[in-house]
């Protein structure tokens, strides 16, 4: 029932992006490095600004790592049984390589701010707000509840707009979390109405909203601000596919991939230098 269950979710929710994506991971894992290619530039973004938003360091360090990543990626994806695994071990890799070492200052002070969220809490900001993934998909890698991430992401915007997460009683943190799945829905006016005049009753919950709207275009910026221009790009995606082409892929004992057709846990983590 719950293989069933999971087959009409993906059925019902992949979009166009998704099975695109699925088609390159299926060529990719049968040694079709240009497909590989095509998967990492759609994940290229992610990775630039998470580790960008990370500490402040000379940008040909994150790209190595970026590089490196990618690299290790594809010897470990035979892995990945499904999308949602490549994406499982894309984020761990991501995590585990956090730069621990370095400053976080900026010239501006919403970078300094993203650069204090726990990793975690930085990833999940970036996925959701930054490069528009569901609420589901990003639940799923982090391996938590989407009630879970709704209080994690509520966190992270009272602490970019400068209210600390800890002041805030426990109404007034259930109305943000509240506020928050009702952003990830599709509007539904009686349940809009009903949660207006809950937050009505507190004043503060009010200003964060308006706060974090009037900083989601500074978000936009700090984004950009990680992206490379044409020419850089191509640079880094051609290092990815060369690195690629020499490194042989990791095959997994059979019993490994029955494991991970029912639940992805038997692979390698990756590390970087």
């Amino acid at each position: 029932m719950n293989s069933l269950r999971r087959f009409f979710f993906r059925v019902t929710q992949a979009s166009p992006e998704r099975k695109a994506n699925r088609s390159l991971l299926k060529r990719a894992k049968n040694g079709d490095a240009e497909s590989y290619l095509v998967l990492a530039a759609n994940y290229l973004d992610l990775s630039l600004v998470y580790f960008g938003t990370c500490i402040h360091e000379d940008y040909q360090l994150r790209h190595t790592r970026v590089e490196q990543v990618f690299a290790a990626l594809w010897q470990h994806l035979p892995c990945a049984e499904r999308l949602s695994d490549f994406e499982y071990m894309l984020a761990s890799a991501l995590l585990e390589n956090t730069p621990q070492s370095g400053g976080i200052t900026s010239s501006e002070a919403l970078v300094i701010k993203l650069r204090l969220l726990d990793p975690k809490t930085r990833f999940a900001l970036i996925a959701y707000e930054f490069e528009s993934w569901s609420l589901h998909w990003v639940a799923l890698l982090l391996r938590i509840r989407p009630r879970a991430l709704h209080s994690l992401l509520s966190e992270a915007r009272c602490e970019l707009c400068g209210i600390s997460w800890e002041s805030l009683v426990e109404e007034e943190r259930a109305c943000l979390e509240a506020m928050s799945a009702a952003m990830d829905k599709s509007p539904n006016i009686r349940t809009n109405k009903a949660l207006s005049r809950r937050v009505a009753s507190y004043p503060r919950v009010v200003d964060i909203k308006a706060l974090w709207l009037e900083l989601r275009p500074e978000l936009v910026e700090v984004r950009h601000r990680y992206l490379l221009v044409t020419t850089k790009r191509e640079q880094v995606l051609g290092n990815i596919l060369e690195a690629v082409k020499i490194t042989p892929m990791n095959l997994p004992p059979l019993v490994d991939r029955v494991v991970n057709t029912v639940h992805f846990a038997r692979h390698a983590k990756i590390k970087v230098s």
